[in-house]
C-alpha cells in the first residue's frame, strides 16, 4: 500500500489557488492510496476575521465538491474548515467523512468550536487516526505522560496515526516538533505520518518537514523543508529498523 504526502504552499484566502493546488497534487499521487495534505489546505491559515466573514466558510466547502469530482477515484485527506470545526475530510468515489479537531490553539478559540467524535479513518484493511495540529501536542503540559487526543483514539485501536499540521518554522522548532511526535509514537507503538503546510524560507512561515515516523520511532522518509513536495512513500517503510533519523534539522 502506498500513500502520499502532499506538501503544499495553502495560501490565506486563495480557496481558488489552493483547490488547484491540491488537485494537481493528487493527480501527481494516482497510484497512492491516500493523498494527505496540511491542515486547513482548502482556505489556508487565515485570520480569525475571515472565517467569520459571511459565506467564507460556505466556499470552502463548496470547494471540497470540486475537489471531489475531479478526484474522484484518488483518496484525498484534505484541511478544511466544515461548519464550527477546523477538519480533515476524506473524500474517494463518492464517500465522505469528517475528522473535526478537539484541542485547539488559542488563536482559533472563538472561531472554531472543539470536536470529541471519536472515530478512525478505514481504508482496507488499515485504520488510521486522523488528528490535526494540537491534537497531539501535550494539552496537560505534562512533559512525561503526554496527554493527548491518541489516549482517546487508541481505544479503537488504529494501525497508524496521521497528523496534519500548519506548523511554523523557528529556532529549534524542528528539533522541538520531531520529539514531540516521536514521544507519540514512542508512547502508543504505532507509527506516524505528519503532513505540514510549507512556505519558501524566504517567507520564513512554514517550514514543511513533513515526515513518516517508524515503529521504533524514528524518521523513516521526510520531505525537504521550504520546499513544496510530493511524495510517495510505500507503508512497508514503517516497519523499518533503521537507528538512524533521515531527517536533519535547518537553520534559520
Amino acid at each position: 500500500m502506498k500513500i502520499t504526502l502532499a506538501q503544499i504552499q495553502c495560501i490565506a484566502g486563495d480557496i481558488d489557488g489552493n483547490v488547484a493546488k491540491i488537485v494537481e497534487a493528487a493527480h501527481k499521487a494516482k497510484a497512492s492510496t491516500l493523498v494527505i495534505f496540511p491542515e486547513l489546505s482548502v482556505s489556508g491559515m487565515c485570520p480569525a476575521a475571515m472565517f467569520k466573514t459571511p459565506g467564507f466558510v460556505d466556499k470552502c466547502e463548496q470547494a471540497l465538491d470540486k475537489i471531489a469530482a475531479e478526484c474522484e477515484n484518488i483518496g484525498v485527506l484534505v484541511g478544511c474548515p466544515v461548519g464550527k470545526f477546523n477538519a480533515a475530510v476524506y473524500m474517494f468515489q463518492g464517500q465522505r467523512k469528517v475528522f473535526k479537531k478537539k484541542y485547539l490553539e488559542d488563536s482559533e478559540r472563538g472561531v472554531f468550536e472543539p470536536s470529541d467524535e471519536d472515530a478512525l479513518l478505514q481504508i482496507g484493511c488499515h485504520k488510521y487516526a486522523v488528528t490535526i495540529g494540537r491534537d497531539l501536542k501535550n494539552t496537560n503540559d505534562d512533559e512525561f505522560l503526554l496527554q493527548n487526543r491518541m489516549d482517546e483514539l487508541m481505544a479503537l485501536k488504529p494501525d497508524v496515526i496521521i497528523n496534519i499540521g500548519a506548523e511554523k518554522c523557528g529556532v529549534n522548532q524542528s528539533k522541538v516538533r520531531r520529539n514531540t511526535l516521536r514521544q507519540n509514537v514512542l508512547k502508543h507503538e504505532i507509527p506516524l505520518v505528519f503532513v505540514n503546510n510549507v512556505a519558501s524560507k524566504k517567507e520564513a512561515t512554514y517550514d514543511g518537514g513533513s515526515m513518516i515516523f517508524g515503529y521504533e520511532s524514528y524518521v523513516v522518509a521526510s520531505a525537504p523543508f521550504f520546499e513544496e513536495t510530493v511524495m510517495d512513500v510505500n507503508l512497508e517503510c514503517l516497519i523499518s529498523m533503521k537507528h538512524e533519523d533521515e531527517q536533519q534539522d535547518y537553520v534559520l
